[in-house]
């Protein structure tokens, strides 16, 4: 009997781990999570930032709080390691980026120097939803 009890729940365990890799990665960020945006620099809008992306320092020449700015490949490398995210859309020289795996997006200014600055993020990511709603809870 207790054979037969140890091959039940090894069956089942078996089944709850295949019913779990089965659940589709965007069950974890439902289109119904609310859609919230933080500034890359505290008390200055994504809109005000985009206006003088070009003039801000790369990050490792900063001095004080700025956005996070580096090469393009960096900041692809960055956003694809740490968050998962991949290019999503454009509008204008503002990408958004995105991960359905993490529920996160990043809104990245491209600059004409091959380089590129984080001016928001946040949470509520889904590729369900149109890349407006991004761009619009960002203040852009």
């Amino acid at each position: 009997m207790t054979c037969i009890a140890n091959r039940i729940a090894r069956l089942g365990l078996a089944g709850s781990v295949a019913l779990l890799a089965a659940v589709p990665v965007s069950a974890a960020t439902p289109t119904h999570q609310p859609v919230e945006a933080w500034s890359a620099m505290q008390g200055v809008a994504p809109a005000a930032l985009l206006q003088d992306i070009e003039d801000m320092p790369l990050s490792d020449m900063a001095i004080d709080d700025q956005p996070y700015c580096a090469s393009d490949a960096e900041i692809a490398q960055t956003l694809d390691h740490d968050f998962s995210e991949r290019r999503v859309d454009a509008e204008g020289n503002t990408e958004l980026w995105g991960s359905d795996q993490m529920g996160t997006w990043t809104l990245v200014a491209a600059r004409e120097d091959q380089t590129s600055c984080i001016i928001a993020s946040g949470i509520g990511y889904t590729d369900r939803r149109e890349a407006e709603v991004y761009f619009r809870t960002a203040g852009l």
